[in-house]
Parts: structure tokens; C-alpha cells; sequence
């Protein structure tokens, strides 16, 4: 039997702050043998990424191992010093981390960063580590690497980033390889290419994975084994079939039971009732009895170990595994009504309508002489119809275009052609030209609360703030209206007086989503607004998000790159690629053939939590094209794996209507629909 690289035993590690110590690691123990991708999920706060730092030693400073051990290749690290750990950095185990920007120095070329990892070591010249550093870059399939060594991280996309810090975590060739939610915010073709190189380096290296995330699909596709950590331990250990063929713990259960479903069944999805227990505070008995549905007086009283209930496979409960138990009444979060519906839902047909429309940006010459600088075409002829009280999901790459159209519907950027039509009034003027209550109808939802909540101010303070400048309340009656928002999102009206930094992420994209509704609107755009959540957090936002718009009837303009949340939650779907909509239909249609072959390839790159789902994959070649310079004729045509020839790159390229389906190519229908589902 092969010895493990990595052995963790009954570690613990805690963090001292003023309030109280917090228990961030709590008896763990786990392997990681040569050739193996050990997967660790769970929700933020579980101590996943404590984990990751404890076995690197680099906890912050306040952060201390204070029982157990972690021998790598044998040894105990907890013994080793800072100089001897040095020693093992980058040359023996190595780390990627989430943000790759936060471990790129942005004042070096990438290569001399790469590089770096071997002359500090000792085990290449500088000559001969750029010469390695070159090979990576060609591993980690990145085009012209002898070029783009000379770049600095700026100049580079978040997916080449990314790869940058994979080739610089295999410079010194390590035995441990540890990746902490390495493709968290990427697009789904990012994605995969990212996972097809880990796939690969599995199979070339001998090296040992420890990967650390909260989506379950990217697991059930590159791991072997995997661990699900709550509140500090470890609740469930298998392989990888064996826990998606069958959880055992409860608590594994509602983590997938939050994931939309990959082969679209509708319905609420499973949020799990409350939150992350309070790490000073411990609960006596099972750590996640105030919150499973299972949970019997035993579950209160004593600690359930850690033990197989079936051959390797280990579930930390009692009643695992769970046949035939009933739940208990969960308190999960459900949106309360708001109110009637505004006036621009009480009509017929479409509530926005978008033709022709035309984003560029840059252009008209330049004072150098002799030359003449060419516009960006982020939005390029984009036609697109939302009825009312629907959902229209925005999918496609980054840099496609997705945000700057919703930018220029919201009117944060003024439309260079083409109109925008919204409940029968043309609104194509930038947002300080349209009417009051043009901007009280039409709201936003941006990605990051964060960046929108002004952190010196209440929640109430930003709730009650679109009331003061566009609603119709009297002063006297917008506390009260404030608290009706909070609890309609599910959140205690208490929280009106809490500042957005003492709230989870969770909690602030609802009190977004609450200020969104303030207005009474007809309409919201939805930018990215679950990509950084927690799969039981993003449950929770979409069930919301339906619940809202069941009870208001209000229209949403959704934009994801997470093709099974727009699936979740559309009824209908717009594919972008280079500033255009190559293909646009209901959500089925979509999902099934005949697809757009981006469309297609987009569906082939979503990590689905099953193992066993047949999937056809389709590697994209190259990177999307600049919009300074679009392909002639199809855009897609430099990448399509469909591409039939001259034909392709003829101009212009018809949209091929059935019904409500349409799709932008230049292959038949009847050929398209012959193409093999991608998921069966």
C-alpha cells in the first residue's frame, strides 16, 4: 500500500481574539496518499481554508495548532521552525489560492515570479528556471508563453491569472499540492479548462491534491475522495461515488439538495434553515443539531463519533444512514408578500424590449498621426424581449458583454445605437436624463453587496435611502416600510440597525435585493448576484428571488456565467458571446437540441454533483477574440469545433427562427438537432 504524503491526526487549531478563543479546527484527521485528489467542501466558516493554512503553517498570528499533528511525507510540520518551513515552501508543497491577484507581486513580470520558486530554492539557474517557467506555461496551456513572461499580472485575464499561479505552484515540482477554491467567481469554460489541468497534472505527477471548495459539481468531476467539514470537523469522509450515490449525514444531504438540479427539474430548492453555528459557543451534543431536520433529544445530549457505516464510508450521526426518518419543522427562509404588483405590470405584452442596441466604447481617431484607433463593440446589434412578470437569464464568458448590457439598460451607460423600449416608453438616454419614475421602476442588483452598501450606514439607513428619493412615503411611515422589506427578504427587522460589515454574504445580497424592491418595481437586473455564495446561501437567494417575484409579479434580467443557476431560475435564456446573442430561447429549448455550438460547449463545461451523469465534453481552443477587432461573419467561427468552412466566416450571419428559438449560425437546423445532448 502507498504511503500517504500527507497525514493529519485529531489536529486542532485555534484563533485568540478579544471576545473569546475560536475553535476553527476540532479534532480532524484525514489522508491524502501520491496521485490522489482529496476534495474538502463545505459552507463558508466551516474551516476549510483554516485547514489549508494549518497544513502550510501560515496561520495568521493570532491563529495557533494546539493539539494533533500534520506529517507530511512522515514528518511532523507542527515541530518544524519558520526556516526549516521555508525550506518546504514552493520546493515541496505548494498552495493556489483563490485570488491569484492577492499572490502575484503586481510589480514583476510573471515569469520572474515563476522562476523565483527555483533560484530561491536552489534547484536551477535563472537561465534555466524562465526555461522552465516557459515549459509550465505551455502545460497550463497558455498561448505564447515566451511572450506573456514579460507581462505583468494586470495585463492578464482572471483565467490566465489563475493558470499563472498553478504553473507557479508546480515550479519546484511538489509532493502536495494544496488549491483553495481556485476557480471561485470564473466562468464555466474557465472553469474547465482549469479543471481539465489539474486533471492532467493528476495523471502526469505523482504529487498528492488537497482541494478545498464549496461546489460540490467540481469534486464529483476531478476528485477521488472527499471530506464535508461543518463547524469546524469532519461530518462525512468516502470516496467520491459513494458519497454522491448516497450521503449519509444530514447535512451532506442539504448541501446537495441546494444545488439546482443538472438536469433541470424545477422547483424550491433545499436552502439549510439558520446559519453557521457561533465558533466561541459551541452547541453541547451534535455540532449541527440546531439545524438539521433530523434532529432526535439523543442528537443534544452526547457527541456522535466519527465512524464507518459502510465500508470506508463515514458519517459523524447517530442515525446515519437516515432511512425512513422524519424531519423536523425547518424554519428555512421563505419571502413575504410585498405588495400589489406596479402599474406597468397591469398591461399587456412585453415590459422591455432592446433593439438593435449598440455599446461601443473608445473610438474616432486618435492625435497620432497616421493612425486610427477602432472602438470596443461590447454590446454589437443585440436584440432582446422580456415579457412581464418573466425571467430572461444572460449567460456567456467574460468579456462577452452580459454586464455592459445591463449597464446601458439601467441607463450607467449611454447606449451608442439602438433603442431601449420599457413599458412602451423608449428609454434610451443615459440614467440622468429619464424620468423619476422611470428610475423608481427599474432597479439593480450588482454582484458584490459589498460594493454598494455604504459601509458608514445603517441597513435600515440604505433601505429606507431609495424610499426618501423615489418613493411615496411619508418620512413617518419609512421605518416601518423598512422593516416590512427585511422581513419580506427574511431577515429580522432587528438587523436595520446593524452595519453591513456585521453582516454574512448572505445577508447583505439580501438586504441588496430588499433595497432593490424598495420602489415597487417593474424591473430588476440581477448581475451575478449568487456567484461568491455558498451553495446552501445561493439556495437560499434564489428560492427568494421566486418567492419575490411570485408575490410582486416583477420582470428580472438575470446575469450568471452559472448555467445551472439561469436554468434554475429563467424562463427563457439569451446566449452572448463578443458583444452579441448568438442564440435565444425558453430555458428548454436552450438546454437541448438544437444548440448554438457555443451554447453547446457552454453545456459541456458545467461541473454537474454527479458523477455518474454521462457528459460530452468540448474543449474550446484559444480565447475570445477582441472585440476591437471582432471575426468577420460568425464571431464564434476562430473557435467553433463545428466550423463547416468559408461559409462561416461570410458577413452577415441570419438568425434562424422557430417559434421564440432563435439561433445566429449558418448550420441547418436539421444538422443541429442531430447533435448528441451533452448531458444524459
Amino acid at each position: 500500500m502507498t504511503e500517504p504524503v500527507l497525514e493529519i491526526e485529531d489536529l486542532e487549531v485555534i484563533y485568540r481574539t478579544d471576545r473569546a478563543d475560536v475553535k476553527a479546527i476540532n479534532k480532524v484527521s484525514m489522508e491524502v496518499a501520491p496521485g490522489e485528489v482529496r476534495g474538502v467542501v463545505g459552507e463558508s466558516g466551516c474551516g476549510k481554508s483554516t485547514l489549508a493554512f494549518a497544513v502550510m503553517k501560515y496561520l495568521d498570528r493570532n491563529g495557533e495548532i494546539t493539539g494533533g499533528r500534520i506529517l507530511f511525507n512522515g514528518e511532523d510540520l507542527k515541530e518544524k521552525s519558520d526556516s526549516e518551513m521555508e525550506d518546504i515552501w514552493g520546493k515541496h508543497m505548494g498552495m493556489i489560492y483563490q485570488d491569484p491577484t492577492a499572490s502575484l507581486n503586481p510589480s514583476l513580470p510573471v515569469g520572474e515570479q515563476i522562476a523565483e520558486v527555483a533560484t530561491a530554492h536552489g534547484l536551477a539557474s535563472r537561465k534555466g528556471a524562465m526555461e522552465e517557467a516557459i515549459a509550465l506555461l505551455d502545460r497550463v496551456h497558455i498561448r505564447d508563453p515566451e511572450e506573456i513572461i514579460n507581462r505583468y499580472p494586470h495585463e492578464l485575464s482572471g483565467g490566465m491569472r489563475q493558470r499563472i499561479g498553478i504553473a507557479a505552484g508546480l515550479m519546484g515540482k511538489p509532493e502536495l499540492l494544496i488549491l483553495d477554491e481556485p476557480t471561485t467567481n470564473l466562468d464555466v469554460t474557465t472553469e474547465a479548462r482549469i479543471l481539465d489541468i489539474i486533471e492532467e497534472l493528476k495523471e502526469d505527477l505523482n504529487s498528492a491534491f488537497l482541494y478545498i471548495t464549496h461546489d460540490l459539481g467540481v469534486i464529483a468531476r476531478i476528485g477521488d475522495g472527499i471530506e464535508v467539514m461543518y463547524a469546524g470537523q469532519v461530518v462525512e469522509e468516502s470516496e467520491i461515488g459513494d458519497l454522491f450515490e448516497e450521503p449519509f449525514h444530514p447535512y451532506t444531504k442539504l448541501l446537495l439538495r441546494s444545488v439546482p438540479d443538472p438536469e433541470g427539474k424545477k422547483g424550491s430548492l433545499q436552502d439549510i434553515p439558520g446559519s453557521m453555528v457561533d465558533l466561541t459557543d459551541l452547541p453541547d451534543g451534535c455540532k449541527f443539531n440546531t439545524r438539521c431536520p433530523f434532529r432526535q433529544d439523543r442528537c443534544f445530549e452526547a457527541e456522535p463519533p466519527l465512524e464507518e457505516k459502510r465500508g470506508s464510508h463515514s458519517a459523524k450521526c447517530f442515525y446515519a444512514p437516515i432511512e425512513g426518518a422524519e424531519e423536523t419543522e425547518s424554519e428555512g427562509i421563505r419571502a413575504q408578500p410585498l405588495w400589489e404588483g406596479p402599474p406597468e405590470l397591469q398591461g399587456e405584452g412585453a415590459i422591455l424590449e432592446v433593439r438593435e442596441l449598440k455599446k461601443y466604447f473608445g473610438g474616432g481617431g486618435s492625435w497620432l498621426p497616421g493612425t486610427n484607433e477602432q472602438p470596443v463593440r461590447a454590446v454589437d446589434d443585440v436584440d432582446l424581449t422580456l415579457e412581464r412578470g418573466e425571467t430572461v437569464g444572460v449567460v456567456g464568458e467574460s468579456g462577452c458583454g452580459k454586464t455592459t448590457l445591463a449597464r446601458t439598460i439601467i441607463g450607467l451607460t449611454e447606449a451608442t445605437e439602438g433603442t431601449i423600449d420599457f413599458a412602451g416608453e423608449d428609454i434610451t438616454v443615459d440614467v440622468s436624463r429619464r424620468s423619476k419614475e422611470t428610475l423608481k421602476r427599474i432597479q439593480i442588483v450588482f454582484q458584490d453587496p459589498r460594493s454598494t452598501l455604504n459601509p458608514k450606514k445603517t441597513v435600515g439607513q440604505a433601505i429606507a435611502r431609495p424610499l426618501i428619493m423615489h418613493g411615496d412615503f411619508p418620512r413617518g411611515e419609512i421605518p416601518e416600510t423598512t422593516a416590512d422589506l427585511l422581513s419580506a427578504v427574511g431577515l429580522d427587522p432587528k438587523l436595520a440597525e446593524r452595519y453591513p460589515d456585521q453582516l454574512s454574504g448572505g445577508q447583505k445580497q439580501r438586504v441588496a435585493t430588499a433595497r432593490a424592491f424598495a420602489t415597487n418595481p417593474a424591473l430588476i437586473l440581477h448581475d451575478e448576484p449568487t456567484s461568491s455564495l455558498d451553495v446552501s446561501v445561493q439556495a437560499t437567494i434564489l428560492n427568494l428571488l421566486l418567492d419575490l417575484q411570485e408575490g410582486s409579479g416583477t420582470s428580472y434580467l438575470f446575469i450568471s456565467h452559472d448555467l445551472n443557476v439561469v436554468r434554475h431560475i429563467s424562463d427563457y435564456i439569451a446566449v452572448m458571446y463578443l458583444g452579441h446573442v448568438v442564440e435565444f430561447g425558453s430555458t428548454e429549448e436552450v438546454f437541448s437540441p438544437p444548440y448554438h455550438p457555443y451554447t453547446e460547449a457552454l453545456l459541456s463545461a458545467i461541473p454537474v454533483p454527479d458523477p455518474d451523469l454521462r457528459r460530452k465534453r468540448i474543449r474550446l481552443t484559444g480565447s475570445v477574440p477582441s472585440a476591437v477587432n471582432p471575426p468577420s461573419g460568425c464571431v464564434f467561427h476562430t473557435r467553433c469545433p463545428r466550423k463547416v468552412g468559408e461559409e462561416c466566416e461570410r458577413k452577415p450571419i441570419p438568425d434562424r427562427e422557430s417559434g421564440s428559438h432563435v439561433i445566429r449560425c449558418v448550420i441547418s437546423e436539421e444538422e443541429l438537432i442531430k447533435v448528441e445532448p451533452v448531458l444524459s
